[in-house]
């Protein structure tokens, strides 16, 4: 299963993200879970854009304080840089 861990509680442009498996086709839609870092898990969806970059829509889910996320979409890009994926933007 594909499988992205958010390094917080929620989703915003910076957060960074450790994608622990990915196996997406180019231009296909997958499933894949969302864990963040309260443990708090959200389904979610992976679409590959390129080798380095991918949306990632995550359904809406409760954190571990019971704060509601309403489902949202990111386009997440591997920072080569730091050696990590990292949220750029909410789609």
């Amino acid at each position: 299963m594909n499988k992205i861990s958010f390094h917080d509680t929620h989703v915003y442009p910076g957060c960074l993200a450790t994608i622990v498996e990915k196996n997406v086709p180019d231009g296909t839609i997958v499933p894949a879970i969302a864990e963040f870092s309260d443990g708090s898990i959200a389904t979610a969806e992976f679409e590959q854009l390129n080798p380095d970059e991918v949306f990632v829509r995550i359904d809406a889910y409760t954190t571990a304080r019971r704060t509601q996320i309403p489902a949202k979409a990111w386009r997440v890009r591997y920072d080569n840089t730091l050696g990590i994926w990292k949220v750029v933007a909410r789609t």
